[in-house]
Parts: structure tokens; C-alpha cells; sequence
């Protein structure tokens, strides 16, 4: 009665949400216990074109294996035909891990990555964040803490060289909510034009969005700090 419950919950919460994505791959590292698995999934749903990567270590530990059997058999009866794919590494030698993971990953690669690093061995999360960085994969980390309380999620382009110069920096800084490029121009004393090529540089690296505004993403808020720069009569002044 109480799995009835939960699977009737975790359907109503991931209906409303499944709908509002585009396809994702979702990696998760799997250790002992699958509940870290099922509420990353439920946080975001699973589209029918979305795929769920399962990355597990060699060789095969029953605790684990349970988990896996638990997690798959939850998702095959909350969705319709879930894509699942089962990555088995040996993550006792990184040279094979990383080659396994890397080829994995590269196949998917133009797809955004959700990659939950909340449970498995160390070795192999490891592994796992290394192969992504090596890809410069688009997507997110999320970690869960151990005890349920919390999550930490940062975008993997944190993690990439990003090579901004100081007038990517100035421009960096000078965005506060949303801005116009005329304001832009104003506040940095450059063209239009330059402030739209520079802005589109800060886009690709995924430090600004663009709509008929610019601001700043996740990524962008969390770098603004760092190259904060005070612009001063429209000369880059670093401080």
C-alpha cells in the first residue's frame, strides 16, 4: 500500500513538470541506496526522449545491485517505457574508467547533462565529473546531502577556462537585473555594435542570456563577484 502511495505521488509531481523541458540526459551515480536516484528524477520528471545514464563500478556489489533493481523497477512503472542505460566502469583503473565514460558521454554529448553525483564511490564520481570537464559538457552537478536536508548545484561551465579579458569583465560587472544594450553602451562608453559582440561572447560561454534584454545566468551570478570591475568614465578599472 505504501509503494502505491509513492508511485501515485511521484507520478502527480513529475506530470506537471515534464512537459516544460527539452531532452535531457540525467547521469546518476549509483551507490547502496536508490532513494538519491528516484528524487533527482522526480525533482525534474523524465520526458519519453529523455535518457537516464546509471553509472555503476566493477566489480558488482549486491547492496548496489538491489538499488539498481528498486530504481528501475519504479521508473518502469511510473513511466511509460523509461530509456535507461546501465554504464558499468572499472573504477579502480581511471585510464579505463575515463576512456568508458568518455565514449558514453560523447555520443550524447549535443544533449544538456543533469549530472547527480549524490551517491556511489568516490573514485567513480570522480571519474564521472572529470570526463564531463574533459567533454566541456553542457549542464549542471547536483550533489544531495547526505541526510535529505539540502542540495548543491552548480552549471559545469564554472568549471571550464573561461579566458575573459577586461572588457568582458566590465561588462560582466556593469549588468544589474535586466539591461538594454543602449544602456550598456551608455554605461561602458562603447558602440552598440561592440556591446552586442561582446555580449554574444558572454552568451556562448553561458555567463548572459539574451531575450530583448541581456542579464546574467546562474553562472554568470556566481562569476560576477569574482571579475568585478569598476567602470570609471568608460576605462576598465580593475579592483
Amino acid at each position: 500500500m505504501k509503494q502505491f502511495h509513492f508511485l501515485e505521488t511521484f507520478n502527480k509531481v513529475v506530470f506537471f513538470i515534464w512537459k516544460r523541458r527539452i531532452k535531457m540526459i540525467i547521469v546518476i551515480t549509483l551507490g547502496f541506496d536508490e532513494k538519491f536516484a528516484l528524487r533527482a528524477i522526480t525533482r525534474r520528471g523524465l520526458k519519453p526522449e529523455d535518457e537516464v545514464l546509471i553509472v555503476m563500478p566493477k566489480p558488482f556489489d549486491e547492496r548496489a545491485e538491489r538499488a539498481f533493481q528498486n530504481f528501475t523497477n519504479i521508473l518502469e512503472k511510473a513511466f511509460q517505457k523509461p530509456k535507461i542505460t546501465r554504464i558499468n566502469i572499472e573504477a579502480r583503473k581511471i585510464d579505463e574508467a575515463l576512456f568508458t565514460l568518455l565514449q558514453e558521454f560523447l555520443k550524447r554529448r549535443r544533449f544538456k547533462f543533469v549530472i547527480n553525483l549524490s551517491g556511489g564511490l568516490r573514485a567513480l564520481i570522480t571519474e564521472v565529473l572529470i570526463s564531463a570537464l574533459i567533454l566541456k559538457i553542457d549542464g549542471e552537478v547536483e550533489i544531495e546531502l547526505e541526510d535529505f536536508s539540502g542540495l548543491i548545484s552548480f552549471p559545469l561551465e564554472i568549471l571550464h577556462s573561461l579566458n575573459l579579458d577586461e572588457v568582458d569583465k566590465v561588462l560582466l560587472s556593469s549588468i544589474e537585473g535586466e539591461e538594454s544594450f543602449s544602456t550598456i553602451s551608455r554605461k561602458l562608453n562603447i558602440s552598440k555594435t561592440t556591446a552586442w559582440r561582446r555580449a554574444k561572447k558572454l552568451q556562448k560561454l553561458g555567463i548572459i542570456k539574451q531575450n530583448h534584454k541581456i542579464s546574467l545566468t546562474k553562472l554568470g551570478s556566481m562569476l560576477k563577484p569574482i571579475y568585478y570591475a569598476k567602470i570609471d568614465n568608460g576605462n576598465e578599472k580593475i579592483t
